[in-house]
């Protein structure tokens, strides 16, 4: 046991990588404000709630810029116990769900809280966030972890 936890170490050793912006993410969310401007303007709308409408989005939009602009960037990496993000000093351990060769989706493991039970927090890692080599390790180590996750709930319903 103690030896295939070494060679876990040596094969996934991971410093902390910062997680760039992605354009991926950028583009989808682009991609659906349009859509629903779009959309507005098909069905009728009165002038004055659509004005309002695109003021909130607006304000709303150069909010959360300002907001991702100050705020320090996530780092994600791998240690001896598994994936994590640091996130403003604060270490979450990541139990991805899905891999593939775009995104990477792994649910952050916030214990047995109810609130989390009820409401899980996702973090989607896109693979222009990190280096490809980056990439390539973390969605090897995703691979594994599910597959694993998937060979022991099978064991444990028999």
């Amino acid at each position: 046991m103690h030896a295939l936890l070494i060679l876990f170490c040596l094969v996934f050793s991971l410093k902390t990588t910062e997680l760039k912006c992605s354009l991926i993410s950028i583009g989808l969310w682009l991609f659906i404000v349009v859509a629903y401007a779009a959309l507005l303007q098909i069905y009728w709308m009165p002038a004055f709630w659509r004005a309002l409408l695109y003021l909130g989005v607006g304000l709303g939009g150069v909010v959360l810029f300002v907001r991702t602009v100050c705020q320090s960037s996530p780092q994600i990496g791998i240690d001896e116990q598994g994936a994590f993000l640091l996130n403003q000093g604060r270490y979450e351990r990541l139990l991805f769900i899905r891999a593939n060769s775009v995104q990477l989706i792994a649910k952050v493991d916030k214990g047995q809280a109810f609130l989390r039970r009820v409401w899980p927090k996702y973090q989607v890692i896109y693979r222009d966030n990190v280096t490809e080599d980056v990439y390539r390790i973390l969605r090897s180590y995703a691979a594994q972890q599910i597959l694993l996750h998937r060979s022991e709930m099978h064991k444990s319903r028999f």
